[in-house]
């Protein structure tokens, strides 16, 4: 029997942000998402608070189609590193296929607008998770990482949340994504729509009544 061997792939996307780096920081946490990314759904494992920091744990499908080749497959987020003061915030994302490391290092640029990176560490954890590397899953993290620089940087230079019909005409998935790639995104949309997420309900609730 052959020894498996685990696959990796790296994906970094520079941050460049018109908005001051604590303006950016706080938003890139499960609960403040519910302002800035259309249809954002989770399910906060632990959470103690309502704060996000070490140890933090929630749980998403919107990465299905991009990290696992499914439309509802669910990835668990642990913060596994969290220095507010450093503007450092990095999770381990494990699903049935992968165990990646998503780091989030942000700083002030010496003007008020905010630099930093998104890098993420794809690591296959079974033959599955190798094949997703082999038919170049690094392609799909960075569309989904351009996804969510993209929203971020619009809401934070913004003050308001950018519509899934402006970020379609900003980022072409149509163009981007094969056939197959495109049926499983609407159908985790679909699938989305249908979650139940009663925190969703209450902070959307709350960000209204401040």
């Amino acid at each position: 029997m052959n020894e498996f061997k685990s696959k990796t792939t790296h994906i970094v996307i520079p941050v460049s942000i018109d908005a001051s780096v604590d303006t950016v920081f706080p938003l890139v946490s499960p609960i403040e998402e519910y302002k800035w990314i259309p249809g954002w759904k989770c399910k906060l494992v632990h959470y103690p608070r309502d704060i996000i920091a070490q140890g933090a744990i929630f749980i998403e499908i919107s990465s299905a189609p991009f990290l696992i080749g499914n439309y509802n497959g669910k990835t668990t987020w642990t913060v596994v590193e969290y220095e507010p003061e450093n503007y450092k915030l990095h999770f381990r994302l494990d699903n049935k296929k992968s165990s990646s490391l998503y780091k989030i290092e942000l700083s002030d640029d010496g003007q008020g607008k905010t630099k930093g990176k998104l890098d993420f560490t794809f690591t296959a954890i079974n033959i599955r998770g190798n094949q997703l590397v082999e038919n170049k899953v690094e392609e799909k993290i960075h569309i989904m990482l351009s996804v969510l620089y993209t929203l971020l940087k619009y809401y934070s230079e913004n003050n308001k949340l950018l519509s899934s019909a402006e970020l379609r005409t900003m980022i072409p998935l149509e163009k981007m994504l094969n056939v197959k790639d495109k049926i499983l995104v609407l159908l985790n949309r679909l699938a989305k729509s249908k979650m139940i997420d009663k925190d969703r309900e209450r902070f959307l609730e709350k960000f209204s009544n401040k």
